[in-house]
Parts: structure tokens; C-alpha cells; sequence
């Protein structure tokens, strides 16, 4: 009983979105009914292979529109004319896909159904830096889902990039600062990460062997007993930024997205 009631509820809603769905267009601050613009074309144009010549008439669409289905919006595009938010898409024949459109991107999940309401397919796509990268694909037409594309850790990546890369660049980055610390306690000195004085200079060159120290020391062993918080945090710091690096490579390569 479940089933026939969501069969039917699809179905209505695909005939609502072909048949009943009110598309409309912003204009200024107005909400006006959809209608294309006539224009007379006055020089000859070039549109893919067909030419069109002074005189021929073309109907010019609006960016700014969306559609009004049950009350919901839905099939927006944006003053630049990019798909927002939620979009129901239908062929002639009935079949549709529906899901959530970003920027003019496909996101998250996508679901095609066809004219009876059965999901046929289901797909998942991620975006990131103006590309998208498919990384589920699940086909339902059999019956069975039978998986195609399982990308998850590509997924997790891509969602995660900025968290990780703080994470990597950040304990990495901050290990100097400490190291330069426990060095001049080990040595009794007094340098300094970063030298601001004449270059290539005794001084210079001492200031900068122990920048290149604290950077590249990734593991202490050996140190004094007032060292030993200081020496735990770096040492930390470094099995999170490697551990953190390494693992997104091995990661990646497992899942075969290094090429």
C-alpha cells in the first residue's frame, strides 16, 4: 500500500511539473508570467551551425526566472542565467531527474526517475574549483542497485580540502616557532626564527642555519628535562602534519585518484 501511494505521488508530481507548473521572470523588482523577447535580428548572426540574417526574427529567453509548482519554487536561474536550488528536469517522454543545482553545478544527490515514477539511477557529484567530479553512481533499472561509481574517500577530500590543508599547514608551520625554542634552550643561545638583518653576514648565516634547523627537525630524541612539554607538542605537531599528508596520498592512491 506503502508503494502505490508513492508510486502515485511521483506520478502526480511529474504531471504537476509538465503540465501545471507557472514559470515566471524577475524583472527589476517585479515577478511578471515567463515570457520571451522578439527581437529582429538587424546584423547576420552566428548561433552553433545556423545563421540567422537581418530581418529574421528570435525569441531571447531571460536569465533571471524560476518555476512555481504546488506553491514551491523550483528550476531557478539566477541574473546570470546559472541553475540554483532545486530542479526537476523532464523529458519528452516523461523520464525526469531531480536534485539540487549550485552555481550552475550539479550537487549532491541526483535521482533519474522514469515516466511511471521508478528510480532509474542515482548520482552524486562534487565541485571544486569550477570543476565536478562524479563520485556515486548507483543503477536501480534492474531492480538491484548494481554500484558503478564509489568515489567516497574522493568525497571526503574534496569537503574536507580546507580543514585538511589548515590542519597540514598549520602544525607544520608552527613546529619552527617551538623548535626555535627548545634549540636555543639545548644550545644557551638566543636566536632568533626569523633574521632581519644585513644579509650574508657571520651573523646572517648563523641566524639562518638555525631557521633551516627548526624547520627540518621533525623528531626530537634527546633533550633536557624543562624541554620535555615543548618537545611533545612539536612532536605532535610533526606526527599530525606527516601523519595527516602521508595518509591523504596513500588515500588517494588506494582509491586511484593519483595519476
Amino acid at each position: 500500500m506503502v508503494t502505490i501511494k508513492y508510486y502515485l505521488a511521483i506520478i502526480l508530481l511529474t504531471i504537476s511539473v509538465s503540465t501545471f507548473g507557472q514559470k515566471f521572470m524577475v524583472q527589476g523588482n517585479d515577478t511578471l508570467p515567463y515570457k520571451d523577447k522578439l527581437v529582429v535580428q538587424t546584423d547576420t548572426s552566428y548561433f552553433g551551425d545556423k545563421v540567422y540574417y537581418p530581418g529574421d526574427t528570435l525569441y531571447e529567453g531571460t536569465c533571471q526566472s524560476f518555476e512555481k509548482v504546488n506553491g514551491k519554487i523550483i528550476n531557478q536561474t539566477d541574473n546570470c542565467c546559472l541553475r540554483q536550488g532545486v530542479w526537476i528536469i523532464t523529458d519528452s517522454s516523461g523520464y525526469y531527474w531531480t536534485g539540487i543545482y549550485h552555481n550552475g553545478h550539479e550537487k549532491g544527490i541526483w535521482k533519474w526517475f522514469d515516466n511511471k515514477g521508478k528510480l532509474l539511477e542515482e548520482t552524486e557529484k562534487v565541485n571544486f574549483a569550477g570543476d565536478s567530479y562524479m563520485v556515486k553512481e548507483i543503477d536501480y533499472s534492474s531492480g538491484h542497485p548494481i554500484i558503478i561509481v564509489d568515489r567516497a574517500f574522493l568525497k571526503f577530500y574534496i569537503d574536507n580540502i580546507i580543514l585538511i590543508y589548515v590542519i597540514i599547514f598549520g602544525t607544520f608551520f608552527s613546529r619552527p616557532f617551538i623548535n626555535s625554542r627548545i634549540y636555543n634552550i639545548e644550545n644557551g643561545t638566543n636566536l632568533s626564527l626569523l633574521y632581519f638583518g644585513l644579509p650574508f653576514t657571520k651573523k646572517y648565516w648563523k641566524h639562518a642555519s638555525h631557521s633551516f634547523l627548526c624547520l627540518y627537525t621533525l623528531w626530537f630524541f634527546n633533550y633536557k628535562p624543562e624541554n620535555r612539554r615543548l618537545v611533545i607538542i612539536s612532536n605532535t605537531f610533526s606526527a599530525i602534519a606527516l601523519g595527516t599528508f602521508f595518509g591523504l596520498l596513500i588515500g588517494l592512491a588506494i582509491n586511484g585518484e593519483l595519476h
